[in-house]
This record gives C-alpha cells, sequence and structure tokens, in this order.
C-alpha cells in the first residue's frame, strides 16, 4: 500500500465510529497504529483526557515493545502536557537541547528518541486529547508532516464530539423515556387508587406517597403495585370511610339526648 492509499485508509477509518460496539480505547489504539503507518514517526502516543465518570485514554504504538515501555513512562509530562494546556503544535527538534521538560527530556533520550512533537486534538474551542509523535533522528517535524498530523487529529477529533453527541443525546432521550413512563405509572395508580376506594386523586396520591416513605421505596414502584393489585398493598384499597361514618351514626345514636331547653 502506497502513501496516498495508506492516507485514504486512515482517514476512512478515523471516520468510521458508528459501529454499534464503539470503544474509545479501542479507536485510539487504532489510531495510534494508523499514524505510525502514514507519518514520519517511530512511536506515537495518543492521549483522550477524561471527565468526572472516566479516566484518561493512552493509546501507544511503535515499531517495538521497548519503544511502548518507554513513552508509556514518559506521557504525562513534557509536549504533551503543554500541548493540552495551550492547545498548540509543542515539541523539540532536538531534545538535546532542550531545557523546558528536564524529566522527559532525559527519559525520552535515553530510551532512543531524538525528537517528539504534540499536536492537540481540537475541534473549534473543543479539546479532548493530544498526539504526540516520537522520532529517533533530530530535525524538525517539517510542513508536511505537520499537516497530515494535524489533518488526521482534526479527523479523529469531529468523528469522537461526534459519536459522544449522539450518544448523550440517545442516554437523555432514553432517560426522558423512563421518566415518562415512571410519571405514567403514578398517574395511573393515583387515578385506579381513588376510583377503588372512592377518593379524591389528591388523596389516593397522598396514600401511595405516604407508604413509600413508610416503607423506604420508591413512588414509582408502590404506583406499580398498585396497577398489578399486589398483596403487598391490598390494605390500600380498602375504603375506610364508609366504616367511619357508620361508626359515627352509631356512636350517635347510643349517645344519651340532652333535653331541649324551650
Amino acid at each position: 500500500m502506497d502513501r496516498e492509499q495508506g492516507l485514504a485508509a486512515a482517514f476512512a477509518g478515523l471516520a468510521d465510529t458508528l459501529v454499534s460496539d464503539f470503544d474509545e480505547k479501542t479507536y485510539a489504539e487504532a489510531m495510534a497504529r494508523r499514524c505510525i503507518r502514514v507519518l514520519d514517526a517511530d512511536a506515537v502516543a495518543l492521549v483522550l483526557s477524561g471527565n468526572a465518570d472516566t479516566p484518561p485514554i493512552l493509546a501507544t504504538a511503535a515499531e517495538s515493545v521497548r519503544d511502548l515501555d518507554s513513552i508509556r513512562a514518559v506521557i504525562d509530562e513534557g509536549p504533551s502536557a503543554d500541548c493540552m494546556s495551550e492547545c498548540r503544535l509543542i515539541g523539540s527538534a532536538d531534545l538535546r537541547s532542550e531545557t523546558r521538560w528536564p524529566a522527559f527530556t532525559l527519559a525520552a533520550l535515553n530510551a532512543g528518541f531524538a525528537t517528539a512533537h504534540a499536536l492537540p486534538l481540537l475541534l473549534r474551542a473543543e479539546r479532548i486529547g493530544t498526539l504526540t509523535l516520537f522520532r529517533r533522528r533530530a530535525g524538525a517535524l517539517g510542513d508536511h508532516n505537520a499537516a497530515v498530523a494535524t489533518a488526521l487529529a482534526e479527523t479523529a477529533t469531529a468523528a469522537l464530539l461526534s459519536r459522544r453527541t449522539i450518544y448523550a443525546a440517545r442516554t437523555r432521550a432514553g432517560q426522558l423515556q423512563a421518566a415518562l413512563r415512571t410519571r405514567t405509572t403514578i398517574e395511573q395508580a393515583k387515578g385506579y387508587l381513588a376510583a377503588r376506594r372512592g377518593d379524591s386523586v389528591d388523596a389516593a396520591f397522598e396514600l401511595i406517597r405516604s407508604t413509600a416513605r413508610q416503607h423506604r421505596r420508591r413512588l414509582s414502584d408502590v404506583a406499580r403495585d398498585v396497577m398489578d393489585g399486589s398483596p403487598v398493598i391490598a390494605h390500600l384499597f380498602v375504603d375506610h370511610s364508609a366504616d367511619e361514618a357508620n361508626g359515627a351514626h352509631q356512636q350517635a345514636a347510643t349517645s344519651p339526648r340532652l333535653p331541649v331547653v324551650e
């Protein structure tokens, strides 16, 4: 496969995020391998930033296992960290004379790398990670290599953000649908219980709510029991209003009558 075919395959692969079993870690690893094939680099590290719910993702690709172990040890600092904060291409054409990142530079040189360049995974104001290229020979990244790497990074960023937007929309839609089903069940249970007891809808709802609190259950679960006629809440269907009225009537009948004062 020549360079042009490799580039075409790389861009096509990066755009394909709408598969049912999509996984960002797998996607990042595939992107790192594609970058090794089409860019002038001996090793590649791709970092996807995390959030409150997910940790950062690190994917690497290199020509040797030794290279992989080396870049995993140094990716937390150096040009990748600065690139993430400044959102621009940051690197060193010759690490032997580099003074900005002492610990990173020493580790990279010991691993046999002479250069390191990091590009942001950025789309407009949205940044989601970095792409770092390592090479064993000194020298600038070059305009062509930088342009291709930037295009790959932008394509991957757009694809990942689109995927995340679709996933968030689907998740939100599912949550709204579940909330609607829950609300519908509660409304049905209120009406059904009110009709069975000969009571008001408000009184029926208060009865359902007090039962849920008393037994530390969700309101929707109690409402579902009402609709299912569960024996657990059978006592809710008993209308005590008639008994109370009869009791009051009997008490009035047996009470001594006071003399009428004329």
